[in-house]
């Protein structure tokens, strides 16, 4: 799989997991508050800072606008947190200006039309609901094979044949390599462990060869966590300024200080990723105390042979090791000669022989 780079984020395999602050809506369309949620999510160690944009009647059906969203109905949320394509454009700005990378969800083609030109993004993010929306994302992927700007796909209530159908469209259209599937499981708060099903991350990524993620929608931070132990390259999590404040993701929202946790959890993780096995430093004291040495049973006379009954293995490790009295690697060491008289419970060296 290539690396993939979109403005200041890069994955890789060798590149730190990407950590999104979901804002979605939660701004409700008060654009000081998006800004002071930007703000958040890069003091909280976010790397991307996520929105959505709706164009309501194109995405929904004339007739259909009070289907129930998260206790209200989308008409409402639509109506509250309308925000226009020039203040998606600040926003991007905005989050230029203070380092942390923009992104945004489409809704329906039109949408994705919007962000790609009058907001300029630098890579798409799909929703679950979108998956099976081929003519939204047959869009994405001719935009991606032009310009090499990425997908982020979400999965959450799908099948695997349904993510093979969207991502046949990507291969088809020549942009499979700049996708990154989201693992996501779609429930409002998501508190069914069972339901997570973390394996799907390497699963995904070995069935399908590209980069997987995790849109996380419970509140436990360690989820996250261990999902980046099992390969993911992107975490999405959302995020609140504070609970009760009309927000409509509260129920899957973090707070910035409970944010700031879940993104040192996660880089703790990743620092406990490597394979290497190797004596570290700060084991050298731990070592010479708790490895065993070959050490005298009795006094030794000047000239004594080393024997079996003459030696034992014994703390501390900071003489001829231990291993040195197994069959293995005996013979280098039993026979061999004292060259002074040697103390009961002496840890033997190597200069103590002939």
């Amino acid at each position: 799989m290539k690396d993939i780079t979109f403005g200041s984020v890069h994955i890789g395999a060798n590149a730190p997991c990407i950590i999104i602050a979901e804002i979605g809506v939660d701004h409700m369309g008060d654009m000081q508050k998006a800004r002071r949620m930007i703000d958040a999510a890069k003091a909280a160690g976010a790397d991307v800072a996520k929105f959505q944009i709706h164009i309501p009647y194109a995405e929904m059906a004339l007739g259909h606008e009070k289907l129930l969203f998260h206790g209200g109905s989308l008409e409402d949320v639509f109506k509250r947190s309308h925000v226009t394509a020039a203040q998606h454009k600040e926003l991007e700005e905005y989050c230029r200006g203070v380092g942390i990378q923009y992104l945004c969800t489409p809704f329906c083609p039109a949408a994705v039309d919007v962000l790609n030109t009058a907001v300029g993004v630098d890579a798409f993010k799909t929703g679950s609901g979108e998956l099976t929306n081929l003519p939204q994302h047959r869009r994405i992927a001719k935009i991606s094979a032009r310009t090499g700007k990425p997908a982020l796909v979400s999965t959450g209530m799908c099948t695997l044949e349904e993510i093979g159908d969207t991502l046949a469209v990507y291969r088809e259209e020549g942009a499979l390599e700049n996708v990154v599937l989201m693992v996501c499981t779609s429930e409002y708060p998501l508190e069914k462990y069972d339901d997570i099903s973390l394996g799907l991350i390497p699963r995904l990524r070995d069935l399908y060869g590209v980069w997987v993620g995790y849109s996380d929608h419970s509140k436990d931070s360690r989820i996250a966590a261990a999902a980046v132990a099992l390969g993911a390259k992107v975490i999405e999590k959302h995020l609140t300024l504070a609970y009760g404040e009309g927000g409509c993701d509260d129920a899957v929202a973090l707070t910035p200080d409970a944010f700031a946790d879940a993104v040192v959890g996660i880089r703790r993780v990743e620092s406990a990723l490597g394979s290497e096995k190797a004596v570290r430093a700060e084991e050298e004291k731990t070592r010479e105390w708790a490895f065993h040495s070959v050490v005298t049973n009795d006094m030794l006379a000047e000239g004594d042979a080393v024997t079996f009954d003459n030696v034992r293995p014994a703390r501390p490790g900071t003489g001829i090791p231990a291993k040195y009295l197994d069959k293995k690697y005996s013979a280098a060491l039993l026979g061999r000669r004292v060259k002074w008289a040697l103390p009961k419970n002496h840890v033997l060296q190597w200069e103590d022989l002939w």
